[in-house]
């Protein structure tokens, strides 16, 4: 089975395409990143089916012998929605819609696309489930939002057999550095301030090997199965941002400065208290890292970057 990535020198992307290769699939990638740059991939990269390009410019002829895609190409960091929204829009919307465009009238088993957890960041219940439909609060969860609306939209009007991840706060070696819980290991373990925006507001932190776990899930459960479908994949526990800091302390071994700051805009009241069911009932997906271990993984990797 040969199976297209989108971004995939990201963290996403290349994490998943290096559990593609161990077992067995053919990977063929999508990305923006030279791949003389692709520090990611590593020593993989010979194995992929490389295509330097954006997906603006996808083709049917990138999806050729290809029998599912999964679309990680993204602006993945809530702040820049904020310092760059058009951007953070056209890249997860048009992106989105380009990658549709390539994929209608192929014939395909799946397209999953890497939603996020910010497309619903003001519950109208709790807990949130799979069913909850977008609702954001910022630039950022506005662009993932709207990529899962025009999803469905090419999946009612083609035919697209679209299939949803709203992933939650994925973190663990390899993580991307924009990320806040990367940015507080590192500061105390260089012995400088953590800055707290808010604290009360909440997260469900998911370690990179549960996230991944679930991809391959998706991959692997027959098509009837979960194509038409939303799921939620975290680990399924509820923190407030100011405990996350403080289990950051506690795997660290030491604590810093705290600075205070005001709530990012809109992120008052924002809450990720998620059922992860539907993906243990259909998917089969069991977590297992908690976030004390997982944050000790990650921190032993943060030491040596």
């Amino acid at each position: 089975m040969r199976i297209l990535v989108t971004g995939v020198a990201g963290f996403g992307g290349s994490g998943i395409a290096k559990e593609l290769l161990k077992r067995g699939y053919d990977v063929r990638g999508v990305d923006t990143v030279a791949p003389s740059h692709a520090s990611s991939l590593g020593d993989v990269i010979d194995q992929i089916d490389y295509r330097w390009k954006n997906v603006i410019d996808m083709s049917r002829e990138d999806l050729e012998g290809c029998d599912i895609v999964l679309h990680f190409c993204a602006q993945a960091d809530v702040p820049m929605g904020f310092t760059s929204p058009w951007y953070t829009v056209y890249n997860n919307v048009m992106g989105t819609v380009s990658v549709l465009e390539a994929c209608r009238g192929v014939d395909l088993e799946k397209v999953i696309i890497a939603s996020s957890a910010n497309a619903v960041q003001r519950p109208m219940y709790l807990p949130l489930d799979s069913e909850h439909p977008p609702n954001p609060v910022n630039p950022y969860g506005a662009s993932k939002g709207c990529q899962e609306l025009v999803a469905w939209a090419w999946n009612r009007s083609y035919g697209v057999p679209i299939v949803i991840y709203r992933n939650g706060v994925i973190y663990g070696p390899g993580m991307r550095k924009e990320i806040f819980i990367y940015k507080w290991l590192w500061n105390i373990l260089h012995n400088r301030p953590c800055k707290l925006e808010g604290g009360d507001q909440t997260r469900d932190p998911t370690f990179v090997s549960d996230t991944l776990d679930a991809w391959i899930l998706g991959i692997e459960t027959e098509p009837e199965k979960v194509v038409g479908q939303v799921f939620q994949i975290s680990y399924g526990e509820e923190y407030k941002i100011s405990k996350i800091l403080e289990e950051c302390f506690d795997a660290a071994g030491r604590r810093v400065q705290v600075i205070k700051k005001p709530y990012r805009p809109g992120e008052e009241g924002m809450r990720e208290y998620f059922s992860i069911e539907k993906a243990k009932r259909i998917l089969g997906y069991n977590p297992k890292v908690d976030l004390k271990e997982g944050l000790k993984k990650t921190v032993d990797w943060v030491a040596t970057e």
